[in-house]
C-alpha cells in the first residue's frame, strides 16, 4: 500500500470508545482552536459499552442518539462537526514513534501529533479449546456483537454463559428476561469470591436460580460441540477440582465473558512502558515517560494511593482519567485522583461498587438482604476501603468521600440505629 499524504493534527486520540470522546470533549472546551482527530478500528462513533449488555440487548433501546436520550452513543453525530472534532472509522493504528511523534496507520497514514492519547481499551479473552471459534459462540465488547448476541436471544432459546463476572451475569440477566433458558458455567466455586462474601454470592446466585437459571460453579468449559450445521450446539464442562466429572450442555448460543485482553500493542511498539497486567505505565498526570504522550481508561495503569499501580475496567473510570488527561494534554497540571467505582444492572437489582473490595476485609451488611436492599461496608486495618450498594445509593456521596479519605470506623457498623457518618472519624 502507497503512503497517503503526512498531516498534523494539536491532539490525536486512538480509540474510539468513552474515553476517546471524553477527552476529545474535555479538550474542546479548553482549546477552542486545536485540531482534534480520533482514530477508531470500529465502523462506528464513539459509543457507551455499558447498555451493550443490558438494555441495548434486550432491544429496549436502539443505537442512534446520545445515551441519555437513550441510545448508545457518546454524542450525536452533529456534536463532531459543531465542535470540529474529526473521526477517523474503520482504521487501525500500527505504529507509534514518539521521537518523531507520529503514529502509523494501516492504511498508510502517518499522523503527526503535538499531544496524543492513547485510549485503546481491551478486546475479549477468548477460551483455548476446541469449537471456541465454532459460529454462535460470542463474545460481548462491540456494537456489532451486541446485534449478533440480540438478534440470536428470543424466547425459548437454550443459552451457556461462560463466566459470571459483571459482563457474564448482565448478558445472562438479559438473556432471562428474554425468556430464553439460562446456564451459567463458571469455574470460581461461587459469584465473585475474591470481591464478596459466601453470604453476598448466594445472595446474587439466588436472584438466577429464582428465576430458573441452571448454576454450574466450580467448572471449567473443556470444549464446545457443533450441530449438523457446523454452529454450536452444546458446551463441554468439567469440576474445575476433577476434570473426570464432566458434563455437556445443550445450547444455542454460548456467550462467553471471561474478561478483556488489553490493547498496549502500539505503546509497546513506540517503546513505553507496559505492565503485562495492568496496562500502560503512566504518572499521576496520566502522562508517559514520552513527554506529550498520555493514556486514560482500561488501559491506563495510573498510581493509587491505596493499590499501588492499578487499572480500572469500568465507565467511570474511562470518563474521570480522560477528563484529567485531556486536561493535562492542554497545558494543566492535575494529578489523577480517584475512587473506584463501578455500576450494575440486573433484574430489579441497582448495583453499585466503591473503593477496593477484597477478600481480606471484614464484611458488614447494613440494612435487609431478604427484602434486596442492603449495603456491604469492607473495613480493613480499620480503615473503610469498599461499599457494596444494592438498591441502597442514598449515601453514595458519602461512602465515596469516606472512601477516598481512608475514614477510620469508630462505632458498630451494623448498628443502623446510628447515623452512617458518626460511625467514622475522618482527619
Amino acid at each position: 500500500m502507497q503512503p497517503q499524504a503526512e498531516r498534523t493534527v494539536d491532539y490525536l486520540i486512538i480509540g474510539g470508545g468513552l474515553a476517546g470522546a471524553t477527552a476529545a470533549e474535555e479538550i474542546r472546551k479548553r482549546n477552542a482552536q486545536g485540531t482534534i482527530l480520533i482514530v477508531t478500528t470500529e465502523a462506528y462513533n464513539p459509543y457507551n459499552r455499558p447498555p451493550l449488555s443490558k438494555e441495548y440487548l434486550r432491544a429496549e433501546i436502539g443505537a442512534d442518539g446520545t445515551y441519555g436520550n437513550g441510545g448508545v452513543y457518546v454524542q450525536p453525530p452533529a456534536w463532531y462537526d459543531d465542535n470540529t472534532v474529526e473521526v477517523l472509522r474503520g482504521v487501525t493504528a500500527q505504529k507509534l514513534d514518539p521521537r518523531a511523534k507520529t503514529v502509523t496507520l494501516d492504511d498508510g497514514q502517518v499522523i503527526h501529533y503535538i499531544a496524543l492519547l492513547l485510549a485503546t481499551g481491551g478486546r475479549p479473552r477468548v477460551l483455548r479449546v476446541p469449537g471456541a471459534d465454532l459460529p454462535g459462540v460470542q463474545v460481548l465488547r462491540t456494537l456489532d456483537q451486541a446485534d449478533i448476541i440480540r438478534e440470536a436471544l428470543a424466547p425459548g432459546q437454550r443459552v451457556v454463559v461462560v463466566g459470571s463476572g459483571f459482563i457474564g451475569l448482565e448478558t445472562a440477566a438479559s438473556a432471562i428476561q428474554k425468556g430464553c433458558q439460562v446456564t451459567i458455567a463458571e469455574p470460581f466455586p461461587r459469584a465473585w469470591p475474591q470481591m464478596v462474601s459466601p453470604e453476598i454470592s448466594q445472595f446474587f446466585q439466588k436472584q438466577f436460580s429464582d428465576r430458573g437459571a441452571t448454576l454450574r460453579y466450580g467448572y471449567t468449559v473443556t470444549g464446545f460441540g457443533a450441530n449438523k450445521d457446523g454452529s454450536v450446539g452444546s458446551v463441554r464442562i468439567a469440576k474445575a477440582d476433577d476434570q473426570s466429572q464432566t458434563e455437556e450442555i445443550p445450547c444455542d448460543l454460548a456467550i462467553v465473558g471471561v474478561g478483556i485482553q488489553l490493547n498496549t500493542e502500539l505503546a509497546a511498539s513506540g517503546g513505553l512502558a507496559v505492565d503485562p497486567k495492568q496496562g500502560i505505565v503512566v504518572d499521576e498526570r496520566l502522562e508517559t515517560a514520552s513527554a506529550g504522550v498520555f493514556a486514560a481508561g482500561d488501559v491506563a495503569a495510573y498510581p493509587d494511593p491505596v493499590t499501588g499501580r492499578m487499572h480500572f475496567e469500568h465507565w467511570d473510570n474511562a470518563i474521570a482519567s480522560a477528563q484529567a488527561a485531556a486536561a493535562n494534554m492542554s497545558g494543566g497540571d492535575e494529578p489523577y485522583r480517584h475512587v473506584p467505582y463501578f455500576f450494575s444492572d440486573q433484574f430489579d437489582l441497582s448495583i453499585n461498587m466503591l473503593g477496593y473490595p477484597t477478600s481480606q476485609a471484614q464484611i458488614t451488611v447494613r440494612g435487609d438482604m431478604a427484602a434486596k436492599k442492603f449495603t456491604a461496608l469492607y473495613v480493613q486495618d480499620g480503615t473503610l476501603r469498599a461499599a457494596l450498594m444494592v438498591n441502597d445509593d442514598a449515601q453514595m456521596d458519602l461512602l465515596r468521600d469516606l472512601i477516598g479519605t481512608g475514614a477510620q470506623v469508630q462505632g458498630d457498623l451494623a448498628d443502623t440505629g446510628r447515623e452512617l457518618a458518626t460511625l467514622f472519624k475522618t482527619e
